[in-house]
């Protein structure tokens, strides 16, 4: 059976849009390979009174990297490091062997998430060890006790250079493959065990969907494994000796296939499985009753008064109808005799000593910002990056590929070297713009948990599609009681909050085909609430500049430019601001909204610095990008630039078009100064567009001479 066959209604198929509306009961459908030899196991309701256990071990995210920390006891096994993402403990004997990954280098040049162990005897952490290293993905590690002195650990495994720049293309969205894509394009699940003096040995995990995908006729070349997962796999070991092991799959087959557009809005869930290994070999498979539905929902081992169980977190609330449970639910693990299986080849043990993958481990890196600063008129600015918009797996139109909660969190602090970041997943896939909902609660609880002033910046965001005015919403509010319906029309949001609680930036708004952003936006305005607008968006591979002048600029808004990266880019699109503070202090929610609010900020499709200001030839102060410029007959506008790569040509655009370009000799460096005389009979505006040899692109904040500024909310 077709895993379309698991789903009751439509879905999105070559661009037509239809909702699905929930799950069919899933007992007796063959849903993926495993389910031909899996047995159902029922679930029940948790009581209330249930948690989930904590590990013994944590991240403590501290201003300089992390650390990862027992709990308790308090020894430090290892750190800080630039990511720690997350960290498990396992006892066997005297020994207690502490497992977690961290992200170490640069993606550019073979940087990645490793999975690292240190044995502690007597609270005194022994030297770190590689169980799981180079350029591949490898995280969310978890260990069990196995037998005295030796441990299992199992873990997740993903592409090579995951978070490196990747954008789609216009609309079409296949261009994925094994190598390259989002963040979350295919996993699969990896299982040793490994003994205190560091010997793993490797045990093989069937995965048959994999083979199904590599025989799929119309898979696209170099697609083998995209839209595969098995991810989240935890592992307990029983007084028998037998191992199990608990993990996550979907086959995602649409991902995969050479067709004009991928199918988007396509949700089903990941089947929960646990299997059984006696003397390295499985010998026993189960399905859970019910799916989990997103990347941050919790699967465990709990030893209970009968047994062992696993809790697990079910329930979706994006803007479907959908019946299924939310909440957590408990189902008791099998005492059954092992089973002889067929799932294909055998799995088979590979004995190494030492790391699985022979390469020297790396000493705990805490990455380096070397941070551009500048004075202005006496005040200090420092240049950050970030990304404004950006969704998870929590947004329903491309839950496969956007990658968790945590996935975003992981690629922001690591391989993107991103100072900020925004989540904004869709109010209507919030719980419906619901602020007492499970996913908004997530997303506030992620963002203050990662939020540490001086090295990282992490916005409370989310995204506010009212028919074809789509907003993100970036928000100071107290509590961060700003997330709404979808519904109420954008100015009666704006009239809810002072400038100092929200500010909104449009979603790109060039004419895409088929989907066409603009609409009636420009019919509203408020230059306090929504100073900013995206000139560019990594998952389109698209420029607004041109409807940005002719519809915006062009009809009296006053805007500032970032740049975004929307659904699956990575490393592809910067929203750059110059937040007052020197260094680290400019770390922080609010140099950086007020460098928004302020329009002291510029997109760009690379990590390119520029540094635009204009002073009156009659003197007075320099002005950012991004002013409102007093009353002057000429001003000098000096641009400084330090490319990525070198620069071909820089341009100057005011309301007449194009009016100059100066030509660069392919250098990195450049400072020009130019004059520049506004039209003193009608408002003016002037930008700079930079280019460089490598095709990557940035564009200022626009000057602005002889404007009005429009603000209702100043009136409120």
């Amino acid at each position: 059976m077709s895993m379309a066959g698991s789903v009751k209604g439509t879905v999105l198929v070559l661009g037509v849009p239809l909702l699905l509306c929930a799950l069919q009961p899933l007992q007796k459908k063959v849903i993926f390979q495993e389910d031909a030899g899996a047995e159902m196991l029922a679930s029940r309701e948790a009581p209330p009174e249930f948690e989930f256990p904590s590990e013994p071990v944590y991240i403590e995210r501290a201003p300089g990297g992390g650390d990862v920390v027992t709990n308790g006891s308090g020894v430090t096994v290892r750190g800080p490091v630039t990511v720690a993402g997350s960290a498990s403990s396992g006892r066997a004997g005297d020994a207690q062997l502490v497992v977690w990954d961290e992200y170490s280098g640069d993606v550019q040049h073979g940087g990645s998430f490793d999975v690292l162990g240190a044995v502690i005897q007597e609270g005194t952490p022994g030297e770190p060890f590689l169980i799981a290293g180079g350029p591949r993905f490898q995280a969310r590690p978890h260990v069990a006790e196995f037998s005295r002195g030796v441990f299992v650990v199992t873990w997740e495994e993903g592409p090579d250079g995951w978070g490196a720049p990747y954008r789609s293309v216009d609309q079409q969205w296949n261009n994925v493959t094994d190598t390259s894509g989002p963040l979350h394009s295919w996993r699969a699940v990896k299982l040793a065990l490994v003994t205190r003096e560091g010997s793993i040995t490797e045990i093989d995990v069937p995965m048959p969907s994999f083979k199904a995908q590599r025989e799929e006729l119309k898979r696209r070349p170099g697609a083998e494994r995209v839209g595969v997962f098995y991810e989240r796999p935890i592992v307990h070991s029983d007084e028998s000796g037998a191992i199990w092991l608990a993990y996550r799959h979907v086959h995602q087959r649409e991902a995969s296939l050479a067709i004009p557009r991928l199918s988007t809005h396509v949700e089903r869930g990941f089947s929960v499985y646990l299997t059984k290994f006696v003397d390295r070999q499985q010998t026993e498979l189960y399905r859970l009753d019910e799916r989990q539905r997103d990347g941050e929902q919790r699967l465990a081992f709990v030893r209970a008064f009968k047994g062992l169980q696993i809790a697990f977190e079910t329930g979706r609330a994006d803007r479907r109808r959908d019946a299924q449970f939310r909440g957590t639910r408990l189902v008791d693990v099998p005492d059954g005799e092992p089973a002889a299986l067929s799932l294909g080849e055998a799995p088979q043990a590979r004995d190494q000593k030492g790391p699985v993958v022979a390469t020297e481990l790396r000493a705990p890196e805490v990455r380096a910002f070397e941070r551009t600063k500048v004075d202005v008129n006496g005040a200090p600015f420092t240049l950050l990056y970030g990304d404004l918009h950006r969704h998870t797996d929590l947004s329903l139109c491309f839950p496969f590929f956007d990658g968790s909660i945590d996935d975003a969190y992981r690629y922001a602090k690591g391989p993107g070297a991103l100072d900020f970041v925004g989540l904004t997943d869709h109010a209507r896939d919030l719980d419906q713009g619901q602020g007492v909902g499970r996913p908004w609660q997530e997303h506030v609880a992620a963002a203050d948990r990662h939020h540490r002033p001086g090295h990282f910046a992490a916005l409370r965001a989310y995204e506010r599609s009212q028919s074809n005015t789509d907003h993100n919403v970036i928000g100071l509010a107290p509590d961060a009681d700003f997330l709404r319906p979808h519904r109420p029309p954008l100015t009666e949001f704006w009239a809810e909050f002072s400038p100092g609680e929200v500010l909104t930036i449009p979603h790109a708004t060039a004419s895409v085909p088929g989907a066409r952003f603009s609409g009636d936006v420009w019919e509203k305005r408020d230059d306090l609430m929504r100073p900013v607008a995206e000139i560019f968006q990594g998952f389109r591979d698209v420029s607004s500049m041109e409807e940005l002048r002719k519809d915006a600029l062009g009809t009296g808004q006053k805007l500032g430019f970032v740049a975004s990266s929307d659904h699956l880019s990575t490393s592809a699109a910067y929203a750059c601001v110059w937040a007052h503070g020197e260094g680290a202090d400019a770390v922080d929610r609010q140099p950086i909204f007020d460098a928004l609010q302020s329009r002291r900020c510029y997109g760009a499709t690379a990590r390119i610095e520029l540094q635009v200001t204009a002073r009156s030839s009659e003197g007075g102060d320099v002005h950012w990008m991004g002013s409102d410029l007093p009353a002057a007959a000429e001003f000098a506008v000096s641009i400084k630039a330090q490319g990525s790569a070198p620069i071909e040509r820089v341009e100057i655009w005011t309301k007449d078009g194009l009016i100059t370009t100066k030509e660069v000799s392919a250098e990195e460096n450049l400072e020009w100064t130019l004059p520049w005389r506004p039209d003193p009979e009608e408002p003016e505006y002037l930008f700079v567009r930079l280019v460089q040899t490598d095709g990557e692109r940035a564009w200022s904040s626009p000057f602005f001479a002889g404007w009005d500024s429009v603000s209702p909310s100043k009136t409120r």
